[in-house]
């Protein structure tokens, strides 16, 4: 009976002697993961960027900027919300766009393009042929586009005389054209599907 008593003292003491150490290793265990975790987050921004958004050059210096915040998904969050900014704030110049082939220009295609507060009846047309023109691309941030999320402006305003001239017109994502449109930059910022997309990719991380 006695020796029953023993050992359980000592395993008692054995098990409080190698608690500490358990619980040491999994510190450093979560640590380690959070860590990898981490540059696995940095990789795959550093990869949406570039593949949807490859005409806007990224300054990622925030990453070393915020390597003091222990919180990582505090952490993340401030990164996302500084590319997001440069996002917006990226400057674009509006520049004459390509010409359309003539061949592929229709009988009173010169006729339509004259400025007018109204869109001409051939808009969608014209819409379509200088999104192909563009290789579905957005002329601001170059991501891939569809016809149905496809906007457009004007290198010269409707307003101040410029026309529907297929060198007229510019090509953008749904982001891009809020941003060159936008009035308040709060709003635009929450409103952007990317600030959606990046904030979705940090709560998964954590």
């Amino acid at each position: 009976m006695l020796l029953d008593i023993d050992f359980i003292i000592v395993g008692i003491l054995l098990i409080m002697s190698l608690l500490p150490l358990y619980i040491y290793r999994k510190k450093i265990f979560v640590k380690y993961q959070s860590g990898e975790n981490f540059h696995l987050f940095v990789k795959d921004l550093k990869l949406i960027m570039n593949q949807h958004h490859p005409k806007i050059k990224i300054d990622y210096s925030i990453i070393s900027k915020s390597e003091n915040e222990k919180n990582i998904q505090l952490r993340e969050t401030l990164i996302v919300e500084n590319i997001i900014q440069q996002f917006f704030d990226y400057p674009y110049k509006k520049e004459s766009q390509e010409m359309i082939p003539k061949d592929k220009l229709w009988a009173n295609y010169m006729e339509k393009s004259v400025s007018n507060a109204k869109y001409p009846s051939d808009w969608q047309q014209r819409k379509e042929l200088a999104w192909k023109r563009d290789n579905k691309y957005c002329n601001r941030c170059g991501d891939k586009i569809t016809l149905d999320n496809t906007f457009s402006i004007f290198v010269k305003n409707i307003k101040d005389g410029g026309g529907y001239n297929f060198e007229n017109i510019i090509i953008l994502c749904s982001d891009c054209n809020k941003i060159l449109n936008s009035t308040n930059t709060k709003n635009t910022l929450f409103s952007l599907a990317l600030n959606d997309r990046l904030m979705l990719f940090v709560e998964k991380q954590n």
